[in-house]
């Protein structure tokens, strides 16, 4: 079992280009440059996944793809934090199928482009993407609490800029900002 612990900070365009050369500077290694991820979320046709705060998740990043659970996020005020078991699958379209068979549908889509970033801070890593989606552009790291603020303040962020809602929450406030302008 694995915690996983993140924040992501919302960025405009023209700050990618110096978070970039920033996170050269700081000796961070370039894991993947930005491609296409698609990410399926599976749930029970009752909502018992959504319920209880719980995430499958079927992901497709490049050549790779994985199967995640996540857990629900503990109460924290400024940090994202909950637990994570991640697995490498061979045939994400397979795992799907299984997953239709256990009972669970798609409940969500959705796809962004991610640049994967690994910066050294105090004898580990920590990793920093780079998210540009539908519905913003993002930085998220992923790491300790202590490592978070390190790399975080070594970028002039506060906690107060710090997001700890999922890209599915962002999209689905974006859909009903649209849907109540119509």
């Amino acid at each position: 079992m694995g915690m996983e612990t993140e924040v992501k900070i919302r960025i405009t365009p023209e700050e990618l280009d110096p978070i970039r050369s920033h996170l050269e500077k700081l000796g961070a290694l370039c894991l993947a440059p930005s491609q296409k991820e698609e990410n399926w979320l599976f749930d029970f046709s009752n909502g018992a996944l959504r319920d209880a705060g719980c995430i499958i998740r079927v992901r497709v990043y490049g050549k790779e793809a994985f199967l995640t659970f996540k857990g629900p996020v503990q109460d924290n005020s400024h940090f994202k934090k909950r637990e994570e078991i991640e697995s490498n699958v061979g045939n994400p379209e397979e795992i799907k199928k299984i997953l239709h068979r256990l009972g669970m549908n798609v409940c969500f889509k959705y796809s962004k482009c991610r640049e994967i970033y690994q910066l050294p801070i105090n004898q580990t890593y920590v990793t920093v993407c780079l998210d540009e989606t539908p519905v913003g552009i993002f930085v998220e790291v992923e790491g300790t609490k202590l490592q978070i603020e390190e790399v975080t303040t070594r970028f002039g962020w506060s906690p107060d800029s710090f997001m700890c809602k999922s890209y599915i929450e962002m999209h689905k406030e974006a859909d009903q900002l649209i849907n109540s302008e119509e």
